[in-house]
């Protein structure tokens, strides 16, 4: 099924996406018994919005194989947090700075269901909630001193999502792609990562206690140092039965 956040007559919304329309949701997605109405519009007449709003959003660094390369064994992947703050949804613009280096990410984003910690990886699956598309928006180091990680991952609008989220999908396989006006950045597949999604929310929830909405980005495939995005970009990403997740740069 697919869940989409939507806005009309300035009001909030949660509808099911089918065949090009939106049929509204009572209640949170999250609960037990989300009530379906009769109340359907046309995917046109709406503003489609972030898909959850989380309290915590949670990546992984160094999770793909094309990008740290072929080893006998991985290291564990690193763990940042990015603030709700730095959400932007479907067609909404990426705020960048000037003459400092920015780059876009593809990520499968999974968003959690239920309230989750210390969960083994047999257990995981149980607090999926579903997919979405995540772009992990990147700047260079301000000084050297942030390692990619505070002020280059966390700024406003440096976490697009959506623009629905599949609650039916098997993530071990699926097509990545990256685009910049066109252009092809990054191609690759969830079957290169290191960690899947069970021993992800396993990694994750050791540290931190995980909620309905929140959202973990699964890492990034090679060359995403060469997604570079500038002023009037249009950047694409695209994950197999996701969709595309579209926006747009601008430089202030």
């Amino acid at each position: 099924m697919r869940y989409i956040r939507f806005a009309i007559d300035d009001k909030e919304n949660y509808g099911i996406l089918l065949e090009g329309k939106v049929q509204i949701i009572e209640g949170s997605i999250f609960s037990e018994n989300p009530v379906i109405t009769d109340i359907r519009y046309d995917i046109d007449q709406i503003k489609i919005l972030p898909p959850v709003k989380p309290s915590t959003i949670i990546a992984l660094g160094y999770n793909y194989k094309d990008l740290v390369g072929e080893k006998s064994t991985f290291q564990e992947p690193v763990i940042f947090l990015k603030p709700s703050s730095s959400i932007i949804g479907p067609n909404d613009t990426i705020h960048i700075f000037k003459n400092i280096k920015t780059w876009a990410e593809v990520e499968l984003a999974i968003i959690i269901g239920r309230k989750c910690k210390n969960i083994p990886a047999n257990e995981a699956r149980q607090y999926i909630f579903g997919y979405t598309i995540g772009n992990d928006i990147t700047m260079n180091n301000i000084h050297g001193r942030d390692h990619h990680l505070a002020r280059s991952k966390a700024s406003d609008t440096f976490c697009p999502l959506g623009p629905f989220i599949e609650t039916s999908l098997n993530s071990k396989n699926l097509a990545l792609t990256n685009r910049i006006n066109g252009r092809i950045f990054q191609q690759s597949n969830t079957s290169n990562r290191i960690l899947d999604d069970n021993e992800i929310i396993q990694l994750v929830s050791k540290y931190i206690t995980l909620f309905p909405g929140d959202v973990i980005l699964t890492g990034t495939p090679a060359n995403a140092e060469n997604s570079i995005i500038r002023d009037n970009d249009s950047v694409v990403l695209e994950i197999e039965n996701l969709g595309q997740l579209v926006n747009h740069v601008k430089e202030d």
